[in-house]
């Protein structure tokens, strides 16, 4: 379902982990919290198992009027958005007719439908000559973001504010809406490329940014070695939230790649 990226990131693109991953090594149980809201929120809804995503956000898989959904939730179990595929035939003439007038050269490749708190929007993924992109598009045929071209979107006093207080003398270097529809702003910060995400009504979701393998905590490669023994440490993200911090670690061993998320003390998350 999730072809992500939006990136807790991202971008965009579905291949982080293979065919060949070991898939049952990052099952997680639906605590009760979650249980609840799915159950109030999709009527007889039935839940098929739960993992996390490559970007820490908790992604509950569930079967509700004949769709399978996938739900995302952060780790305050606050959910975020739903998302599903839809068959492209299905898809309302007002969104092929804004996506044939707006990219007439353009094909529609895929398409999800996606739900969060305040909006629901259609992902479409369009294809070129295998230039590929993805835009995002209301019920009644309103496009509203680009995913990958175009004008990129203002950054208003909230998001500059934040920015301003958080990462004081930053430099704002470029936004773009990612695939989940966060707003994605790269800033530089003490010498440091990160990435700031905000959500609905400018609400600040989580900052990341890539750390060099040599740099991760003793406690945190000492973890990833205890639990991951054959794995070799390819690639680490510093991930914070509102509530928490942690690193994304990319594995690989051979041709499977996993991924963990590590706290600084070494307690692994998932």
């Amino acid at each position: 379902m999730k072809k992500l990226i939006p990136i807790i990131l991202f971008v965009l693109t579905a291949g982080f982990f293979t065919a060949c991953d070991d898939d049952d090594d990052k099952k997680v149980a639906v605590n009760e919290a979650v249980k609840s809201f799915i159950e109030q929120k999709y009527n007889g809804a039935t839940i098929r198992g739960a993992e996390y995503d490559r970007d820490g956000l908790l992604e509950v898989e569930f079967l509700h009027d004949n769709h399978i959904k996938d739900a995302y939730f952060n780790s305050a179990n606050k959910w975020l958005y739903t998302e599903w595929d839809v068959a492209i035939a299905s898809l309302p003439q007002a969104v092929t007719d804004a996506v044939s007038k707006a990219y007439p050269d353009f094909r529609i490749d895929d398409a999800d439908f996606v739900e969060t708190e305040n909006n629901t929007y259609y992902e479409i993924e369009i294809d070129k000559g295998g230039i590929e992109q993805w835009i995002f598009v209301t019920p009644d045929g309103v496009i509203v973001s680009n995913g990958s071209e175009g004008a990129a979107p203002e950054i208003n006093a909230t998001v500059k504010s934040f920015i301003e207080q958080n990462y004081p003398g930053a430099t704002i270097l470029s936004a773009e809406y990612d695939k989940e529809n966060l707003l994605e702003v790269e800033i530089k910060h003490e010498n440091i490329l990160k990435d700031v995400y905000f959500g609905n009504n400018n609400a600040w979701v989580y900052t990341k940014w890539d750390v060099a393998v040599a740099s991760l905590p003793q406690a945190v490669t000492d973890a990833v070695a205890q639990a991951h023994p054959d794995y070799r440490i390819d690639d680490a993200d510093y991930i914070v939230t509102p509530e928490a911090v942690f690193y994304k670690i990319e594995l690989e061993k051979g041709n499977f790649e996993n991924s963990v998320y590590v706290a600084p003390d070494g307690t692994i998350l998932n």
